[in-house]
């Protein structure tokens, strides 16, 4: 009988990360999140880890009622469903799996770019009700040899860089809050130019992609001054999460043609509601946060969240505690 008892919140991405926490350990799965149905759980069971996916969050209410618990899973590369900092002021670690989806990705922010230049899903809609004629008029745009700008320069944003650069002959300008020796060669190795003032990226690429984390810093940091600075025929696309930018003033902004058109896989509230901004915005490309969840990627995820978890939970001290040098 295993030893380790694991609290599932949600469904993982894959059930082959299932079947590793199954074979490792107890797993006790909810799925549905209801907040005081867990805290009532934690209280009246003995529970060594928890692994979750959104829309499921930790808050600090289940915190202060994770006695016993030696280690916390989000579900991927994001951790802005889980309160971090109180986890850490509790001596939890927290683990995510970095890097694991960044193909997955960065493949989905260049279909979205594609998508928006050759506006694919009115072309799509208006063949299906039979409307050949809609082409008249309809131009679609070109990548190559355009600039394409880059909020963030990880390892999603890289690989975007890469495609583009490669398949687009595009140039490439990303922003970067530091440029240290070790960025600036991986910059130069693509062939691409770093700065670190973000006005530099709206005033003149013809394409941004946004690749930076959500938290007190980055909420609503894209908004209307930047929306003002770029070129009316330009394209955004937002592959990193929706609390980023200030969905109104871009909606705005795309009323009144400061920009040509957008794409967004991640919203500032998920699932996004029936009155969500986007939704009739007909120059807004939506897809329902998928971006980081290919066949391949999943499966890759959830064996990796589940393995490193019970690894955790056993003591091991692994690269994927994103506050291990907290803690420490």
């Amino acid at each position: 009988m295993n030893s380790i008892h694991i609290l599932q919140i949600l469904p993982m991405y894959h059930e082959d990360g299932e079947k590793v926490l199954r074979d490792n350990a107890k797993v006790t799965k909810f799925n549905t999140f209801d907040e005081e149905e867990i805290i009532d759980f934690l209280k009246n069971n003995k529970v060594d880890g928890i692994t979750l996916r959104a829309p499921a969050r930790i808050t600090r209410n289940i915190l202060d009622a994770c006695d016993g618990v030696k280690a916390i899973s989000g579900a991927g590369v994001g951790l802005d469903n889980i309160d971090v900092d109180y986890a850490t002021r509790k001596g939890i670690p927290i683990l995510h799996a970095p890097k694991v989806n960044t193909t997955a990705t960065a493949e989905h922010a260049v279909s979205l770019i594609l998508a928006v230049m050759k506006n694919i899903v009115n072309f799509n809609k208006e063949m299906e009700r039979g409307n050949y004629a809609y082409r008249d008029g309809k131009y679609t745009k070109e990548l190559k040899g355009k600039k394409l700008g880059l909020i963030g320069f990880g390892s999603i944003s890289q690989e975007v860089a890469k495609i583009m650069k490669n398949g687009f002959n595009m140039e490439i300008l990303a922003y970067v809050r530091r440029i240290p020796e070790e960025r600036k060669q991986i910059a130069a190795d693509i062939g691409a130019e770093l700065t670190m003032n973000m006005e530099d990226v709206f005033r003149n690429c013809d394409v941004i992609s946004l690749h930076i984390p959500l938290n007190e810093k980055t909420a609503g940091i894209i908004d209307k001054t930047y929306f003002d600075m770029m070129k009316p025929d330009a394209v955004l696309v937002n592959t990193a999460r929706g609390g980023i930018i200030n969905e109104e003033d871009l909606v705005a902004a795309l009323e009144n043609n400061q920009l040509y058109a957008a794409g967004a896989d991640v919203f500032r509230k998920e699932p996004a509601p029936a009155d969500h901004p986007f939704l009739n915005v007909e120059k807004i490309i939506k897809t329902p946060h998928v971006g980081g969840i290919s066949q391949e990627a999943a499966q890759k995820m959830s064996v990796t969240v589940a393995a490193n978890l019970v690894k955790a939970v056993q003591g091991e001290k692994l690269p994927t505690i994103a506050n291990l040098e907290e803690l420490s």
